[in-house]
């Protein structure tokens, strides 16, 4: 039954929301502006700003006006923030329902539980083949009867290019990329203490023979502390195995640690662990692992197929994978240009991208999709352009926005906030760090329910200072969270 205060309360709630729909499109006035341009004035104004290379600026996605600016053309080191321009360039190509996937081929015959080789592995540059995606092939070989492969296991990655990283040495954010890779071309160290005075448990994962641990830790007393870090833990590569070694000291109270170093070797690494686990499995690999090209003749046994595009680029955004994001780059040259894909074919297909985005070419210089090399640049104007361009459009803006980190709550950001009065819950936001550079671009929604697309990017500051640098970005991110 339809009462007089029912349809009261529903005049009220349309008025609200058409009222907050105008105030929300009401553009700022100029005495506003020039109030808040002495607030970012004086934050801007910190002598480590002013004595490094900076450029900012944060504009109204509601009204589109440009609230405030400094610098805003400057080409600057982005680190990874460039990741935003490959995962945006990647969703805009393909949606949000792209699978990547890695191929079986066997060239003989299928008779009763063998497979007559050699099997060929191919990989066509699936970015999140897993320990979930090889457990998933390994059980489908199982399932449908295979108990031998008789043959050699002939690893193909063909399809992909990469080039050597800017950065090279052992850590996990420097891993390679490769058609066939194995979760992210990395592997999980796992330290848990013993009893003290004892060395701890050292163990990876996955659990394989290509890697030997040189055990140099020490359990100590309880409330001792972990010391294990990339100071004291490190690896060193040869043709088919990896050396760890593991040092520090962890309290007898302590949880599992971990740790993680990169492989110099992908598509053996990811052919390694498949003939592992296809024998713990019950699947016999008669003869050796190889690298190879598949022939044409070859026939398809097996397709695995990766998470969805929207899936991955989240991880790629959120926790900042240089590895993944490396992979759709060449991925996207692969489909344009040919046939191995690279990051130089990638980069001329993200440019077109950028020209439909209303962006200017020259404004955006990439050498790599991660935005590990120093030498990828853009302007604060062309990083707030790509996330205008993203936020409005529909068919993939929610994707987009949802990948990146949540100020205060998960991915790399998932720490900010916590000692001042920024934005929790009302960010998305990229981080971008290297050494003397650092960079900090997204969202933030406003009190009064605008929302603000915001780049600051900063150069040449001597490298300890990062920690004040990051302070600075957060009063900009407080004074926008309360506008």
């Amino acid at each position: 039954m339809i009462t007089v205060h029912s349809v009261l309360q529903r005049l009220l709630l349309q008025l609200f929301i058409v009222s907050a729909a105008l105030s929300a499109q009401n553009p700022y006035r100029q005495d506003y502006l020039d109030s808040l341009s002495q607030r970012f004035d004086k934050i801007l104004s910190h002598k480590l700003i002013k004595n490094a290379r900076a450029g900012f600026i944060a504009q109204s996605l509601n009204t589109g006006q440009v609230l405030y600016e400094y610098n805003a053309d400057s080409l600057l080191s982005a680190a990874s923030c460039m990741k935003l321009v490959t995962t945006a360039a990647a969703l805009d190509r393909w949606g949000k329902n792209r699978f990547f996937k890695t191929a079986f081929f066997y060239r003989d015959s299928v008779a009763d539980s063998v497979i007559y080789g050699p099997l060929y592995m191919k990989g066509y540059g699936d970015p999140y083949f897993n320990t979930e995606m090889m457990l998933k092939t390994v059980y489908h070989f199982h399932a449908l009867g295979v108990r031998e492969i008789r043959g050699s296991l002939i690893a193909d990655d063909s399809y992909l290019s990469d080039n050597p990283n800017a950065i090279v040495n052992d850590r996990a954010y420097a891993a390679i990329g490769s058609a066939l890779s194995f979760n992210f071309n990395t592997v999980t160290i796992g330290v848990r203490p013993g009893i003290p005075g004892d060395t701890a448990k050292v163990f990876t994962i996955p659990a394989s023979d290509m890697f030997r641990i040189v055990n140099r830790t020490l359990t100590t007393d309880s409330g001792s502390g972990v010391t294990i870090d990339h100071n004291n833990v490190s690896a060193t590569f040869s043709k088919e195995q990896v050396t760890l070694y593991v040092g520090g000291t962890i309290g007898s109270d302590e949880l599992e640690f971990t740790i993680y170093k990169r492989v110099n070797d992908p598509p053996f690494y990811a052919a390694r662990i498949l003939k592992e686990t296809m024998a713990k499995m019950g699947i016999s690999i008669t003869g050796e692992i190889k690298q190879g090209i598949t022939p044409k003749s070859a026939k398809l046994f097996h397709e695995s197929y990766s998470y969805d595009l929207g899936y991955i680029i989240s991880g790629v955004n959120k926790w900042s994978n240089n590895q993944a994001a490396g992979q759709l780059c060449m991925i996207m040259g692969a489909e344009t240009f040919g046939i191995p894909g690279t990051d130089e074919k990638g980069i001329r297909a993200i440019r077109s991208f950028l020209t439909s985005a209303g962006i200017d070419t020259n404004d955006v210089v990439m050498t790599d999709g991660s935005g590990l090399d120093r030498q990828n640049k853009m302007t604060p104007r062309a990083q707030v352009r790509l996330l205008e361009y993203m936020y409005k459009r529909f068919s993939v803006s929610s994707e987009f926005v949802s990948s990146l980190s949540i100020g205060g709550v998960d991915g790399s950001e998932r720490k900010r906030f916590k000692k001042n009065d920024g934005p929790i819950n009302r960010s998305r936001m990229k981080i971008g760090y290297l050494w003397g550079i650092s960079g900090l671009s997204g969202y933030i929604e406003t009190k009064n329910r605008d929302v603000i697309a915001f780049c600051m990017l900063t150069n040449d500051f001597p490298k300890d200072n990062y920690e004040s640098i990051k302070r600075i970005e957060d009063q900009v991110c407080v004074l926008i969270g309360n506008l």
